[in-house]
């Protein structure tokens, strides 16, 4: 304390000197210390009688209200800093204000750190690897959360990207809110959508005359195919997806029937192109049937080829033609034993999609009359 005496001196005469007067007053002093490691905004310190101090950088700071001598004290940070987002703490942060300014107050302030993570979606494939800046690597599992192992400080920038593609099937995965800068918590927005690699199915069709081919794939997906050469279908397939390649419509004009090679399998890491569709043009027997044969030795023909006729009923010639040839059929020999002549309806035509069944040879005996010369007749009846 501080005390003042009025009255102090005089001279003493016939009383007790009584008007003399001693006022003590307790010395107040300021709390205050030194900021250290500030980068954030927004520290607020808080201590007792002396009041609040708003921090703006590191350096001494001393709180507004000074306090009388005998004061007990306690500082404590009432709000941590943020952008950058800091941890303050308090060392000498209790005592009682003795005879002297109090300036042992320390407040160190670190960066607060938080983790890196976010969600996988789609994730079918094994090998998946995330990189967080060029240094944190972390490998994914499955779908669902993921937490990078080292944490960043408060201000620090990151950035995910994917180091490996997952495989078996083979994906592509792509990374939303994948950069930013660390705030004052867990970044856990960073999004991490996996989708199967396609590919496309390919082929070659060869042999092809006709017209109408359909492919199929996977029983959709139809593409038409009008001559020879390559093919594809619209719809790429997944990587571990199956394809099956099937002939949906043969082709016609002339008939043709189309077979496939290396039609199924599973697509792996690559396209596929190897599919094979051979076509040859189908073959129908030319025929019909025989009436009215009495006779022997009927032979007919379709061009080169003969077919003797031994008596009625269906008959077939031995060569089948491919489909959209022409076709003739003629008598080649009439029969004879009775002499007869046949005739032929449907004859001719163009081979189309079916056998030719409906050819009619019409056979009829050939017929003569009886008669001569009468001579010396001079009676009647």
């Amino acid at each position: 304390q501080t005390c003042a005496i009025e009255n102090a001196t005089g001279t003493i005469t016939n009383a007790d000197v009584t008007d003399i007067v001693i006022t003590c007053t307790t010395q107040s002093y300021t709390i205050g210390g030194t900021i250290t490691g500030l980068a954030g905004s927004g520290l607020r310190l808080r201590a007792n009688e002396a009041g609040r101090y708003r921090a703006t950088a590191s350096g001494p700071f001393q709180f507004p209200t000074a306090v009388p001598s005998g004061t007990s004290y306690t500082v404590e940070v009432e709000e941590q800093p943020r952008r950058p987002s800091q941890t303050c703490t308090v060392t000498n942060a209790t005592g009682v204000v003795a005879d002297a300014n109090v300036t042992n107050i320390e407040v160190t302030c670190t960066a607060s750190r938080f983790t890196i993570g976010g969600r996988v979606h789609g994730l079918q494939g094994s090998g998946l690897t995330l990189l967080n800046n060029d240094g944190d690597e972390l490998a994914i599992a499955s779908d669902g959360v993921f937490t990078f192992g080292a944490s960043l400080e408060s201000g620090a920038a990151y950035e995910v990207s994917v180091a490996t593609q997952p495989s078996n099937p083979l994906q592509i995965c792509s990374v939303a809110h994948a950069s930013g800068t660390v705030g004052d918590g867990n970044v856990t927005n960073v999004r991490v959508d996996c989708a199967a690699q396609t590919f496309p199915i390919s082929g070659t069709v060869s042999g092809l005359l006709g017209s109408g081919l359909v492919l199929r794939n996977n029983n959709g997906d139809p593409v038409e195919v009008d001559s020879d050469g390559g093919f594809t279908f619209p719809r790429e397939i997944a990587s571990g997806a199956n394809y099956n390649v099937t002939v949906h419509r043969q082709p016609s004009n002339p008939t043709q029937a189309c077979t496939v090679s290396n039609g199924s399998g599973t697509v792996t890491t690559a396209a596929i192109s190897n599919v094979s569709v051979s076509c040859t043009t189908s073959s129908f027997a030319v025929g019909g049937r025989v009436s009215g044969l009495a006779g022997t030795g009927l032979v007919i023909a379709n061009g080169v080829e003969q077919l003797p006729v031994s008596g009625d009923g269906p008959f077939t010639f031995a060569t089948a033609l491919p489909s959209g040839t022409a076709y003739g059929v003629t008598i080649a020999t009439q029969p004879s034993d009775p002499e007869q002549v046949c005739t032929i309806s449907n004859g001719s035509g163009t081979i189309g999609a079916s056998n030719i069944t409906n050819i009619q040879i019409a056979c009829t005996t050939v017929q003569y009359t009886i008669g001569g010369t009468i001579s010396g007749l001079a009676g009647q009846g």
